[in-house]
């Protein structure tokens, strides 16, 4: 499963931001918590989208967001905190994707035709 995060950046601090993204990534891969992959951060360009930047990380089951919740990592813990300094509040919005083979659906059965 894929988990996206999606944030808009404080004004004037974009530049700041993806410099910091590159400075921190191997200590957000290494300090991840068990079961979650960082697959990296990624801007919206040309004005493209709502948010200004995603995170992607990709985990296997649901049970990683238990272990996330009770995650003690201080490196990590720590990283994330300096993150949240750069977003605007309340202007993030997550994602969970699937992949389609993996997807199980329940639909409605649809009601019988009554024959007149």
């Amino acid at each position: 499963m894929l988990y996206l995060i999606s944030s808009n950046v404080k004004e004037g601090r974009i530049s700041e931001y993806f410099a910091w993204v590159k400075k921190n990534k191997k200590g957000i891969q290494d300090h991840a918590p068990s079961g979650w992959k960082y697959l990296g951060t990624y801007g919206s360009v040309l004005g493209f989208g709502r948010y200004d930047v995603t995170d992607i990380w990709e985990i296997n089951k649901y049970g990683d967001f238990d272990t996330w919740r009770n995650w003690k990592d201080k490196v990590g813990f720590q990283l994330l905190t300096e993150q949240q300094d750069f977003f605007l509040p309340g202007t993030g919005e997550a994602t969970l994707l699937r992949e389609a083979s993996d997807i199980r659906v329940a639909e409605p059965k649809k009601p019988k035709r009554s024959k007149k």
